[in-house]
């Protein structure tokens, strides 16, 4: 039991600096990149309501869980929550807690590394005629880097806290795997040929072998 609550107050603060350094660069590229003359070059249906809310607000819930754990764990409530909410537990969880971890790091990293690339060049409704199809940085492994980022973190946190709300931000990603269709369709008829080179040599999610 000592162990894994010394493992709860060491996720809590490698999660805490995620967050941190999240928000910082998140804010810096909205500040240096944000434009209000960009005029829409391509257009297609945008996804619908529901597939957007859905991905919205599993992922609104999860940065609010997030906030959460890391308050239940620093005021020393983690286990009073979780003795009113159902939470796995199994021989040997501490390895798939630090699985979990670990899985919320790379996430956080490969986000922050997505939007460092991208800058701004990121895929929107409405992209400038000088927009450039970025294909560098995680861009070259996989196509939609943040999405896979965003599937990351859900996961990584579901495990690191094995608690059951946990697990609900992971109904985002059936909403963001629908919007990446609209996307590609969008970035097709943006950058034709090109993209579709793109799409041959590149995974969506993960990278090809």
């Amino acid at each position: 039991m000592k162990t894994l609550y010394e493992f709860s107050i060491f996720a809590a603060f490698v999660m805490s600096t995620c967050l941190t350094v999240f928000s910082i660069i998140n804010m810096y590229n909205i500040l240096k990149f944000h434009r209000k003359d960009i005029v829409s070059y391509a257009e297609v249906k945008r996804p619908s309501s529901i597939v957007v809310v859905l991905a919205g607000l599993g992922t609104i819930l999860f940065f609010i869980e997030f906030l959460f754990y890391i308050a239940l764990v620093f005021a020393g409530k983690l286990e009073i929550f979780n003795s009113y909410i159902p939470t796995l537990n199994f021989p040997g969880m501490i390895y798939v807690k630090s699985l979990g971890l670990a899985f919320t790091v790379f996430g956080y990293f490969l986000f922050i590394w997505s939007v460092v690339a991208r800058g701004q060049y990121a895929t929107s409704w409405g992209m400038s005629k000088n927009h450039v199809l970025v294909t560098w940085g995680p861009y070259r492994y996989v196509r939609h880097p943040s999405y896979t980022a965003y599937f990351l973190m859900f996961l990584g946190f579901s495990l690191t806290w094995l608690n059951l709300v946990a697990f609900l931000p992971l109904l985002a990603i059936p909403g963001y795997v629908k919007i990446t269709v609209v996307e590609e369709e969008l970035l097709i008829r943006r950058f034709g040929e090109e993209y579709r080179r793109y799409q041959r040599r590149t995974g969506k999610f993960f990278p090809k072998i």
